[in-house]
């Protein structure tokens, strides 16, 4: 089993700084280490790499994917006030 720390430390090589609710949820999951990789890997928009062989991303990986892109915007939104 990996300790909590070395996963912490591992979140943080792969996906930079973050909130540390974000990756207390991550470490919540209890991902493996191909779950991590695979999911940094969708983050950095490198996806594409497998061609059409591509499986849509699912499971631990998903739901990484979705903490770690919580609360982000894209560039063509607008954050628009009353």
């Amino acid at each position: 089993m990996v300790s909590k720390s070395s996963l912490h430390k591992e979140i943080l090589h792969l996906f930079g700084a973050m909130e540390d609710h974000k990756a207390v949820e991550i470490i919540d999951l209890q991902p493996s280490p191909v779950e991590l990789e695979v999911a940094a890997a969708y983050v950095a928009g490198m996806s594409d790499i497998m061609g059409k062989s591509r499986q849509p991303l699912s499971g631990k990986a998903a739901q990484i994917y979705d903490i770690v892109r919580r609360d982000e915007f894209l560039p063509d939104e607008e954050v628009r006030t009353a």
